[in-house]
């Protein structure tokens, strides 16, 4: 069995899907207390990443699982969910409870631009935590993604809410001119799967990154094209980007200061790293953002679950 921390996020749903439709036992950490519609053919369980008895009774609670799949990070930070201690002792955590239940493999899903020297603290954050996976001794694989799209992501969620609060232009940070690779997460969630079987990603960090290097204007255009919307593309200079954040702060999904200001770095990697890693060509992005259309009806929610811990 899989045990997958972060299986409510945009990521972890594809991956939760991707798993159980090929026959997997899986088994889901959802948040203490929290309501989320809850995955057909997977076992649901209560714990939280900060707390390590509730991982390791995840692990070991009927029936014992052989490998984990840790997705459970956050991009921002509140008052009750920090980087520190969520992003780094979280991961922590999990390697210790799997130790102590004596397993194994684990699956780490992270980001370009995760680095230790980076000036942005989501970044550090993630950094921090491939090391102590990497300094752990497990059967690790890292898998450091290009931006990633799909329903629930926060690039097109972005793009769309900007759309929609300003009916006339899109401005773009940077001018727009920022490289980015986006990956579809249908496509992530495929190399967590194929990495779980393949020997040659034991023990690695491997960089993945959709097919197309595209700029943010190009990612602004295909979003706008799929979502039926005309707008005309005002291209704002980095030296404006205080300001922009500023203007639009309140609109649909808005990105703060420091979320637009790492913008400014491209975001690319080999683009058949894919097709080279894993042996398949990751989707364009243009074929799917059939979740953007106005006519677009999402799949029946499942039942939702509440845990109350114990």
């Amino acid at each position: 069995m899989i045990l997958v921390t972060g299986a409510t996020g945009c990521v972890g749903r594809a991956v939760v899907e991707r798993l159980t439709s090929s026959g997997r036992q899986v088994k889901c950490l959802f948040h203490w207390n929290n309501e989320h519609p809850a995955p057909r053919r997977a076992v649901v369980t209560g714990g939280d990443v900060r707390n390590e008895a509730s991982i390791y009774e995840a692990i070991t609670d009927g029936g014992a699982c052989d490998t984990v799949i840790h997705l459970a990070f956050i991009r921002r930070e509140t008052d009750e969910d920090t980087y520190e201690d969520v992003n780094i002792r979280g991961t922590q955590n999990v390697i210790n409870a799997m130790k102590r239940a004596g397993i194994k493999r684990l699956v780490m899903v992270s980001c370009l631009g995760a680095e230790t020297r980076s000036p942005y603290p989501y970044h550090r954050s993630l950094a921090k935590a491939e090391e102590l996976v990497r300094q752990s001794g497990l059967n690790f694989t890292i898998l450091k993604s290009a931006v990633i799209y799909g329903e629930g992501d926060w690039l097109t969620a972005w793009l769309a809410g900007l759309s929609q609060d300003f009916p006339f232009v899109m401005p773009l940070p940077h001018g727009g001119y920022t490289k980015l690779q986006p990956i579809w997460v249908g496509d992530v969630a495929a190399c967590v799967e194929r990495s779980l079987e393949m020997r040659t990603t034991f023990r690695q960090v491997l960089a993945i990154g959709g097919p197309q290097s595209l700029t943010l204007a190009d990612v602004a255009r295909v979003t706008m094209e799929a979502a039926q919307r005309k707008r005309r593309l005002v291209r704002v200079p980095s030296a404006l980007t205080h300001q922009l954040a500023r203007f639009i702060s309140r609109c649909r999904n808005a990105l703060n200061e420091m979320e637009l200001e790492a913008l400014a770095y491209n975001r690319t990697v080999e683009v058949s790293s894919v097709n080279r890693l894993f042996g398949f060509s990751p989707a364009k992005m243009a074929t799917r953002l059939a979740y953007l259309s106005p006519n677009y009806e999402p799949p029946p929610p499942p039942v939702r679950f509440r845990y109350q811990p114990r």
